[in-house]
């Protein structure tokens, strides 16, 4: 909406208004109990910091750097995974929170599946630390790319693209 010229200032004020009194912000809107989520969070941010709204972006980003683990992951319904944590490291990049994002990327790349793997899996991300499910890893890597890379949505574009995926340069054995 940025890029389209602005967001309503109503919806803007809207959502800055959602935020639960932790800093972060819910899944469901206008529940009886305000329940920060990491997913719901690492979007509002986004949108802040592209409103220019960047004292409730602040504190959305505060929220998330309290609730990043120790190996830099985050979680969502009590299950560390690749979306949430990915979702949260474009967050953060776009925050400026440069050491919080600089621990989630190295978190996502450890899910990265290397040269080790199948072939047709390498590159990839696993959702969670307990192995590749190809099932998942489309979801996975499409949010955890953008965290690795340390690209916001609001400054995504087309520039550079390439209609084929690279592939993982890997030594013969």
């Amino acid at each position: 909406m940025d890029r389209a010229g602005g967001a309503p200032s109503a919806a803007v004020s809207f959502l800055a208004t959602s935020r639960c009194a932790d800093g972060g912000f819910p899944l469901f809107l206008a529940q009886p109990t305000c329940v920060s989520d990491v997913d719901a969070t690492a979007l509002a941010l986004q949108a802040l910091l592209a409103a220019d709204r960047p004292l409730v972006a602040a504190s959305a980003a505060q929220w998330l750097v309290s609730v990043q683990s120790n190996d830099g992951s985050f979680a969502a319904n009590g299950v560390t995974n690749a979306n949430s944590t990915g979702l949260a490291a474009q967050a953060l990049f776009a925050a400026g929170r440069s050491l919080a994002w600089l621990r989630a990327r190295q978190f996502l790349v450890s899910l990265q599946v290397t040269c080790t793997g199948a072939p047709a899996d390498r590159g990839a991300i696993a959702y969670t630390p307990g192995g590749f499910d190809a099932s998942t890893a489309a979801r996975a890597t499409a949010q955890a790319v953008p965290g690795i890379a340390g690209a916001g949505y609001a400054t995504l574009s087309a520039a550079g693209a390439q209609s084929a995926a690279p592939i993982l340069a890997c030594a013969p054995w």
